[in-house]
């Protein structure tokens, strides 16, 4: 019997077109995330080249004035991308993985080139993540919608439940050949992608395959409870086709909105107009002021004076600078606390949601995920500031763009380390497979 199951299910054409559908989306999803890392590669090299071409040209023109060649060479930090990402590419196309900024105001160059909200890539790249959460799916549903309410509707039922000495042995082992399929093509396309974006079989590889394959399970073990219920072909495809239209689109969407209502973010912008403000209303205030609130937060640059009838000096330039910064400094804060909370909710929101789940976890393995982008930010401001105190007594005091040893200021990368956290992974995925499979075996005790 076995062996007519295994016959009967590889001579279908329909399965065999439909795995081949899953090897063929999947080997385009892993050529587009090698693209990316190609790309994403290529500007950061270029990036490094035009830093050192642009210190080379200001430094050759304005060689007196280190003040004036600090306005426009811009310094690179890079946020690591780790080649996992190519699996999950995540938010790393909206936000880049490498930013440029000069010593100037920094608040209006970490957002002028995206006034949008990070948390709004809704459905998400053609990525391999894209492929297991929304199609593998749909080759489940095709291959166990009628496991049952086929042979009820061709006949054959009441033979089976004769000839089968425990029929529900025998729904197990056809749903266990369909999950075996899938398996493979799953994890052929790990072992190429592995191979070809030569992927590092680390702790953070491995729980981005378990997370897969525990996704693909807890579908499995739903259509074993759907199917359960004796409904007929139609009507089990029909639920199963709600079902993953409702988590995949209708829940999340709603909760996007929800969250939106709840945790309102406007602070990107108003940290813009504010700074922007801040800056511009210097020009026509008094010098006393702006220095000496500058001297409050730097006191060690208390004897660098600006008197209220000089002229135009890069100390109080600078100084006002950074005044329009700390001017804009809460509402930096609150994007970020507001941020942090929307994706504290996705996370709640992914317990309850396994598609949604897999989204952040994989995310958050291949460091694609809005905690690695918001951490980048912290680690761009903390770079900034490193850059400004070792500038500002070179420029203060007046020396020249030969005073700096400009060999030195090369690109630097922000390595973002977190911990993987097993039971936070893993918990959601057997909880929910667990529930279907008890649901799903008091449903056939009264079948068979």
């Amino acid at each position: 019997m076995n062996r007519y199951l295994y016959t009967q299910f590889y001579r279908t054409k329909a399965y065999i077109i439909a795995l081949l559908f899953l090897l063929i989306a999947g080997l385009m999803a892993i050529y587009t995330g090698k693209k990316f890392l190609d790309r994403n590669e290529d500007i950061i090299s270029r990036s490094g080249a035009f830093q050192k071409e642009s210190i080379e040209r200001n430094t050759k023109f304005h060689k007196d004035d280190l003040g004036l060649v600090l306005y426009y060479i811009k310094f690179n930090l890079v946020n690591e991308t780790p080649r996992l990402a190519a699996l999950n590419i995540g938010m790393r196309d909206l936000n880049p993985s490498i930013q440029g900024v000069t010593i100037r105001n920094l608040e209006e160059q970490r957002y002028n080139a995206d006034f949008y909200n990070p948390a709004n890539a809704a459905v998400g790249n053609f990525d391999f993540s894209f492929v297991v959460v929304f199609l593998f799916p749909l080759v489940i549903v095709a291959f166990c919608y009628n496991l049952i309410s086929e042979e009820e509707e061709r006949g054959t039922w009441k033979l089976l439940s004769v000839q089968s000495g425990n029929l529900q042995k025998l729904l197990d082992h056809k749903m266990f050949i369909r999950l075996l399929a899938v398996t493979v093509v799953y994890f052929v396309l790990i072992i190429i992608a592995s191979v070809w974006i030569k992927i590092p079989l680390d702790s953070y590889y491995i729980a981005f395959m378990v997370s897969g394959w525990l996704y693909i399970l807890i579908w499995f073990s739903l259509c074993r409870w759907i199917v359960s219920f004796r409904k007929s072909s139609a009507q089990n495809a029909l639920i199963l086709l709600i079902v993953w239209v409702g988590i995949n689109f209708i829940i999340p969407m709603s909760s996007n909105i929800l969250i939106q209502k709840l945790y309102p973010v406007h602070e990107s912008l108003k940290a813009v107009m504010e700074q922007r403000e801040g800056y511009h209303n210097k020009w026509d205030e008094a010098k006393r002021p702006t220095m000496e609130k500058f001297y409050k937060a730097y006191p060690q640059y208390s004897n660098f004076t600006v008197e209220e009838n000089d002229a135009f000096t890069w100390t109080w330039y600078y100084a006002m600078q950074h005044m329009g910064d700390l001017e804009s400094a809460k509402s930096s804060e609150q994007y970020t606390e507001k941020m942090q909370k929307r994706n504290k909710a996705a996370i709640y929101l992914g317990y309850f949601l396994p598609n949604l789940h897999t989204q952040l976890v994989e995310s958050h393995l291949a460091k694609s995920d809005l905690q690695n982008h918001l951490q980048y930010a912290s680690s761009l401001k903390k770079f900034h500031e490193k850059k400004r105190l070792f500038f500002y007594p070179l420029i203060f005091s007046g020396k020249s763009a030969e005073s700096v040893n400009w060999a030195r200021q090369t690109i630097e990368v922000f390595k973002f380390s977190s911990s993987i956290k097993w039971i936070q992974i893993l918990l959601p995925y057997l909880i929910f497979i667990a529930l279907f499979i008890i649901l799903s075996q008091y449903k056939y005790r009264k079948l068979c």
